[in-house]
């Protein structure tokens, strides 16, 4: 265990490993809080600890990229432009942010789009012949992320595959530990976001379209027009990173939680009202996101007991805080009669995830066409692959079999 708490003071994600759940727990009865070497910040393992700095004011997104550009220098450009994005504003900029796209948000028709992403998995997974294994990412996840901000966006899918491609290096630039190779490779994701993007926002502008995009650009009511490079950040971070990655992540474990545990995927069979408490187990769990973007502390915190210095950077590590047991009964047992089921896993506070609605209803309706095609799961684990992504979990190839 030792060597494996060294890993996890360099990388407290443990990108890639079996079972970090184990860790995290002998690390949360030392301490609800630690110091991690790696990224040079600290990191709340604690479920209440985490609730308390995802609500907490005195915590600055924009001091921590500070930090970051005055290290990377001239690769530090990624960072400042990062201060456009949602989730790294503080204060009055980030709340009349907020409130612009939550309200784009809710013009979302959610159940033409459920409809289509279910429509999408049939057809994809109608593919898969008698019991040959399949992999789930390449047939179904990486591509039905996709199609769905392809609708939203009012965008053919086909010119988005080649951007799709540089998501990747995209999200290790928004992740806990940070070197000149992820710095350059956000700053050149950036760049390709842009050749696409920016061409596509400038189409919109003037228009009157009823798109996601169109609604993004521009609220004259609230009296806010976003800049090019406002809404590049927005779309390439809430969508490219979120919905081209976490999705897709989040798809691949709700197959591979249903496959490891067969009589609950024969209950949910048998009953779909179980299908949105599932998708919430799963969340818990074994979340996409396993830690939320880092913060500085703008004067000196006490928190269980550690003094964080102002100025220090700080996050909270979700796969820790929903596995707590002063909040979860039998938390490394996946329940889906788990009720309540409070998870971390959409980081409720200041910077709750938007597009919370959107993960719940693909990860639903994928769940849902699988009890329908599938009598039963079987996952090939010696031929699967988890992803080695810093501070995101899942699989990046899902062999299975009926």
């Amino acid at each position: 265990m030792d060597l494996q708490f060294q890993q996890f003071h360099q990388d407290p994600c443990l990108p890639g490993h079996r079972n970090p759940y184990e860790i995290y727990a002998a690390l949360r009865q030392q301490s609800a809080v630690h110091w991690c070497e790696g990224p040079q910040m600290w990191v709340v393992l604690g479920y209440s600890e985490s609730v308390e700095l995802m609500r907490d004011a005195r915590l600055s997104r924009h001091d921590h990229l500070d930090h970051l550009i005055s290290r990377f220098g001239h690769n530090g450009q990624i960072y400042e432009r990062q201060k456009q994005d949602l989730p790294y504003m503080d204060g009055k900029q980030h709340a009349q942010m907020r409130q612009h796209v939550s309200k784009a948000y809710r013009g979302i028709d959610m159940a033409a789009l459920a409809s289509f992403a279910s429509q999408f998995a049939v057809e994809r997974l109608s593919r898969v012949q008698g019991d040959e294994p399949f992999d789930l990412v390449a047939l179904l996840a990486n591509e039905l992320s996709i199609m769905v901000v392809s609708e939203l966006m009012g965008v053919p899918a086909s010119q988005q595959l080649d951007v799709a491609n540089q998501v990747s290096a995209f999200v290790r630039a928004r992740g806990l530990t940070q070197n000149e190779q992820s710095a350059s490779g956000g700053n050149e994701a950036l760049d390709v976001y842009s050749q696409f993007f920016l061409p596509l926002i400038h189409e919109r502008r003037g228009g009157s379209g009823k798109d996601l995009l169109s609604r993004l650009i521009a609220d004259p009511e609230e009296g806010i027009h976003l800049s090019d490079d406002q809404l590049l950040l927005i779309i390439s971070s809430n969508f490219y990173s979120a919905s081209l990655y976490t999705l897709r992540l989040l798809i691949g474990t709700v197959a591979w939680a249903m496959a490891s545990h067969p009589a609950t995927y024969q209950r949910l069979r048998n009953d779909r009202t179980l299908l949105a408490p599932a998708v919430e187990e799963v969340l818990r769990w074994d979340p996409p996101a396993q830690a939320i973007n880092a913060s500085s502390a703008t004067e000196d915190l006490h928190i269980a007991g550690q003094i964080i210095r102002a100025g220090d950077s700080i996050t909270a590590l979700v796969g820790a805080a929903n596995r707590d047991p002063k909040v979860f009964e039998q938390p490394d047992a996946f329940l889906i009669e788990r009720s309540p089921n409070p998870h971390l896993s959409f980081a409720p506070g200041l910077h709750q995830c938007l597009g919370l609605q959107l993960a719940r209803m693909q990860g639903a309706a994928v769940l849902s066409v699988l009890c329908d095609q599938f009598e039963s799961l079987h996952c090939i684990q010696a031929e699967s692959r988890l992803q080695v992504a810093d501070r995101f979990r899942g699989y990046e190839c899902l062999i299975l079999h009926r």
